[in-house]
């Protein structure tokens, strides 16, 4: 991502103001892409399409076209605006545990950003109750954006996600801290734009 097109970015989701790297400035980022980037499956529901997840696609769809996007379009966008600013980040897979009685396969992308000797998670492509703000990956409670939200490291080495909700916490999404290449979530952009038991082909989905 050239410098022009992050700082055509960064307008997008009005915030000019949060080039340097920084926690507050990262946090800022997340809250604002929420803000002005829906989460979307329209290009999957009413188009029966698999978005793409070639960079130049992303950037016109997201950017120059205003739209949103779901989690692989817009955490792996949102991945390459970070590394052009230059952060550290690395892209994590999930499983969406929110619901859930059972294991769920994975089926989410996250990301990982290190900074000041620190790992956050940061996610804009939830598209539900996730944190909106930068999550440490350090054990126990914390408030992200007024949320009260539970780091638990299980004893399989994943990371699970805890969200307090109406007082009882609830499972929100497990990983494990590993780097996962973009290639592996070609696979499941796949999967889950043309199975048609996934929820993206039955339900129109448009959420900000």
């Amino acid at each position: 991502m050239t410098k022009e097109e992050v700082k055509t970015y960064l307008e997008r989701i009005d915030c000019k103001d949060a080039e340097e790297i920084s926690l507050k400035n990262l946090a800022q980022l997340i809250r604002a892409h929420l803000e002005h980037i829906p989460f979307e499956d329209l290009d999957v529901f009413d188009r029966g399409e698999t978005p793409s997840l070639n960079e130049k696609a992303l950037f016109h769809k997201v950017v120059e076209n205003k739209r949103g996007g779901y989690c692989f379009e817009l955490n792996i966008l949102f991945r390459i605006l970070l590394e052009a600013m230059g952060y550290s980040v690395y892209s994590v897979a999930a499983r969406v545990l929110w619901n859930k009685e059972s294991l769920p396969p994975l089926s989410h992308i996250g990301l990982v950003v290190c900074l000041e000797e620190k790992k956050y998670f940061c996610d804009v492509g939830y598209g539900g109750p996730g944190p909106k703000g930068v999550t440490e990956l350090k054990e126990g409670k914390q408030t992200v954006a007024g949320e009260d939200f539970c780091i638990r490291h299980l004893e399989e080495g994943d990371i699970l996600i805890e969200r307090r909700h109406h007082g009882i916490w609830k499972a929100l999404l497990q990983f494990a801290d590993r780097p996962v290449r973009k290639v592996d979530f070609e696979l499941l952009n796949f999967y889950f734009s043309q199975n048609p038991v996934a929820a993206f082909k039955q339900h129109r989905i448009v959420n900000l």
